[in-house]
C-alpha cells in the first residue's frame, strides 16, 4: 500500500508543475475581486475546480446570486460524473466510503493519468490517493501564493500562467496518442465536435456532450490492445 501511494505521488509531478502556476493565477484573480485570504483559499480547499473557481469568483465580483453561482459551477463540473464513474469502475472491490472520499479529488488531469499511464498495472486506492492528494495539496499552495503575492505580480503574469495547464494536459495526452492512431482520431473528433457545439451551447455543456458522444463512438472501433 505504501509503495502504491509513493508511486501515485511520483505520477503527480507533471500535474503539479501545471497546477502551481494556474493556482497562482486563480489566487490573483480571487484577490482582485475583493475576497479575503480565507475566503479565496476556501474555494480551493472545498470546491477544488479550476474553471469552477474562476467562474465563481468572477460572478461574485459581479454580485451574482448565490443560487446562480452554485448552478453554474455544477454545470461546469458535470463531466466529473463521467470521470469518477470510469475510475471507480476499476476499484469495484474498494469500500464505498473510500471511493466516495477519493472521488472528491478527481480532476481532469488526475483522470488522464489514471486512465493512460502505462506504468499502472492496476489502479489501487493507495495509488489514486497519492496521485490526487499531492495534486490537491499543490493546487492549494499555488492558490495561497497567488493570493499573498497578487499585489506584487502584474496582471499579465496571471494571464500567461493560465496557459500552463493546457500545455501540461497536452503533454499528458500526446505520448498516448502517438501509440495509437485510433485514439488520436477520437481526440481530434472530440475537439471538432466540442468546437462546433460551443458555437451554440455553453462551454460546459459542449464538453459534456462531446465527451460522451465521442467516447461512445470510440467504443465501436477502439480495441483493448489500443488501451493497453
Amino acid at each position: 500500500m505504501k509503495k502504491d501511494f509513493v508511486e501515485g505521488a511520483k505520477a503527480a509531478t507533471p500535474i503539479i508543475l501545471g497546477y502551481i502556476p494556474v493556482g497562482i493565477a486563480y489566487g490573483m484573480l480571487a484577490k482582485a475581486t475583493g475576497l479575503t485570504f480565507f475566503k479565496a483559499l476556501s474555494f480551493s480547499l472545498f470546491v477544488y475546480t479550476g474553471a469552477g473557481q474562476m467562474a465563481a469568483v468572477t460572478m461574485l465580483a459581479q454580485n451574482a446570486a448565490y443560487v446562480t453561482i452554485v448552478f453554474t459551477v455544477f454545470i461546469l463540473n458535470l463531466r466529473h460524473i463521467i470521470m469518477s464513474t470510469c475510475i471507480m469502475e476499476k476499484m469495484e472491490k474498494t469500500s464505498l466510503p473510500i471511493r466516495l472520499l477519493l472521488s472528491f479529488w478527481i480532476t481532469d488531469e488526475v483522470f488522464a493519468v489514471s486512465m493512460t499511464d502505462k506504468k499502472i498495472n492496476k489502479l489501487t486506492p493507495a495509488f489514486l490517493a497519492g496521485l490526487s492528494l499531492f495534486c490537491y495539496l499543490f493546487w492549494n499552495v499555488g492558490s495561497a501564493l497567488g493570493i499573498l503575492f497578487s499585489s506584487v505580480l502584474p496582471s499579465v503574469v496571471s494571464k500567461s500562467l493560465g496557459v500552463s495547464l493546457y500545455a501540461m494536459f497536452i503533454g499528458l495526452l500526446v505520448p498516448n496518442m502517438k501509440k495509437s492512431i485510433r485514439l488520436l482520431y477520437v481526440v481530434v473528433l472530440s475537439m471538432i465536435v466540442n468546437w462546433g457545439l460551443n458555437q451554440f451551447l455553453s462551454s460546459s455543456l459542449s464538453i459534456l456532450i462531446s465527451t460522451l458522444g465521442c467516447a461512445l463512438i470510440g467504443m465501436c472501433f477502439i480495441s483493448k490492445e489500443d488501451l493497453q
